[in-house]
């Protein structure tokens, strides 16, 4: 059955390319304005696309990866004049949807896929942006936004001082210097890892790819909002990474940390956007792990007090909201 929320234009493709007899299917939404759908007529399988327009970036690296042997959704067919793309099928399957033990037994082959990708030679798209101050700082900055509404929004007294911003913002300028460069992926946490039909691992998500730290994607896996990992079995695929990491210096470690902590941060923007601005009340347990991770960053890392105080103060305020209760 086609939803009956469908445009007339949607469900005329659907009928061309497919024919009558069509089951779709909603698979689940992200922190994004991307849908999408499966497909299914009798044993055939191909996933839809909506989106506010067609995203060409995702198409170029699709096409890159591929050829690079990475298992990823291949471009089947675009419309550009309904915003539709069409992608093979690539599982429906996560990596979050794995028992905890199993998990943990396939991260190393999680992080093996990271490394590949992080020694490849990128296309011209990926090698013209980066994660460099003005973006990082921007990250920050929209966090430190949302912030505000969400504290509004549940009459929080927590405020982020001037001192936690300027350490931000000395932390951005640290990793914009950072000697070594590599293709990351920019969103490598569980959700954008599927477990395609023979098992492998699809990589998904990657349009917004650009040149950043070795330590970017690695603590978005490491320190995953949506996976929480035990300390000791983090710190243990941190050791089992860093030899084999193209940055791997003596600041490695350093820079993992000041990674893990900006990452992070910029992840609290995210629920607190969708949590505010779009009703998403399934972010809250992502906002909480978030939090209980950037505790344990902040100490690992030994960051100054200000931040400490803003991840503490937050963590007991939501703590008492009804909301947060049970989460």
């Amino acid at each position: 059955m086609i939803p009956d929320f469908f445009s007339d234009d949607i469900k005329s493709s659907l009928h061309s390319r497919f024919g009558k007899s069509i089951n779709v299917t909603f698979l689940q939404e992200e922190a994004s304005t991307r849908r999408y759908y499966l497909i299914e007529t009798g044993a055939n399988k191909e996933v839809l696309c909506l989106d506010e327009k067609i995203n060409e970036d995702f198409i170029t690296l699709s096409h890159f990866l591929n050829e690079q042997g990475f298992v990823v959704p291949q471009v089947l067919h675009v419309e550009k004049q309904n915003n539709l793309l069409y992608q093979s099928f690539a599982g429906i399957k996560d990596f979050s949807s794995l028992p905890k033990e199993e998990y943990k037994s396939r991260l190393k082959e999680v992080l093996a896929l990271l490394l590949r990708f992080q020694n490849l030679d990128p296309p011209e798209l990926v090698k013209t942006r980066s994660f460099d101050f003005e973006k990082l700082l921007w990250e920050v900055q929209l966090t430190i936004d949302k912030f505000k509404l969400f504290q509004s929004s549940f009459g929080l007294k927590t405020k982020l001082s001037v001192e936690a911003e300027i350490f931000l913002e000395e932390t951005c300028r640290y990793l914009d210097k950072y000697p070594v460069k590599v293709f990351a992926h920019r969103d490598f946490h569980c959700r954008n890892l599927l477990l395609s039909p023979d098992s492998q691992i699809a990589l998904i998500d990657f349009q917004d790819a650009r040149m950043g730290t070795p330590q970017y994607d690695l603590a978005s896996i490491l320190y995953d909002s949506y996976y929480p990992l035990p300390r000791e079995f983090r710190q243990e695929m941190l050791a089992w990474f860093q030899p084999q990491s193209l940055g791997k210096n003596q600041t490695f470690k350093e820079c993992f940390y000041l990674q893990a902590l900006q990452r992070s941060f910029k992840a609290l923007g995210t629920y607190f956007r969708m949590i505010v601005d779009h009703d998403k009340q399934k972010f809250r347990l992502s906002l909480v792990n978030c939090l209980a991770q950037m505790d344990e960053i902040i100490q690992t890392g030994m960051f100054p007090d200000s931040i400490y105080l803003f991840v503490k103060e937050l963590q007991r305020e939501i703590q008492k909201l009804p909301q947060f209760l049970n989460q």
